[in-house]
């Protein structure tokens, strides 16, 4: 069994269904189209919040779940993800890695920062352009961000 982190792909959001500790087996995208984008969620399923998970379900997104432990850059590019949410329980070192070696490539990487009630998402990568410094996005703005952002995947 391979020693790298865990995907598994979530056609609906069930809350509580998602054990952090559970295995799940790496599935690579057929080369297929799929008509819908594809989002990869790093880290705790209790960090995600009910909205952020309601707004991608209204997108018609594909939903995986990783651990961050041991994810990479390659097994982001093989997944066909066009958008990468990191939850807090990834280090600012594994984020700064991902981000640098996903460069070029056509995903996107919005990752949380915890505030007094809530957080704020901070983009990271948009459509494989470094966008470190850009304005953060308050949780109730980011929905709306992550629809602007899914539709211009599925429009390119």
């Amino acid at each position: 069994m391979s020693e790298g982190p865990q995907v598994s792909p979530a056609t609906r959001y069930e809350p509580g269904t998602f054990d952090n500790n559970s295995s799940f087996a790496i599935h690579a995208h057929e080369s297929t189209a799929v008509s819908c984008p594809s989002v990869l969620l790093v880290g705790r399923n209790a960090s995600w919040g009910t909205s952020v998970l309601k707004s991608l379900q209204k997108l018609g997104t594909e939903l995986s779940f990783a651990a961050p432990r041991g994810l990479t850059a390659e097994q982001v590019k093989n997944g066909g993800y066009n958008v990468i949410l990191l939850d807090s329980t990834v280090s600012p070192e594994q984020r700064k890695q991902l981000a640098c070696e996903l460069i070029g490539s056509e995903v996107s990487i919005f990752y949380t920062f915890p505030v007094e009630n809530g957080c704020w998402w901070l983009p990271a990568l948009r459509r494989g352009q470094d966008c470190h410094g850009a304005p953060a996005f308050r949780k109730s703005e980011f929905p709306l961000e992550l629809q602007r952002i899914l539709s211009e995947s599925t429009d390119a």
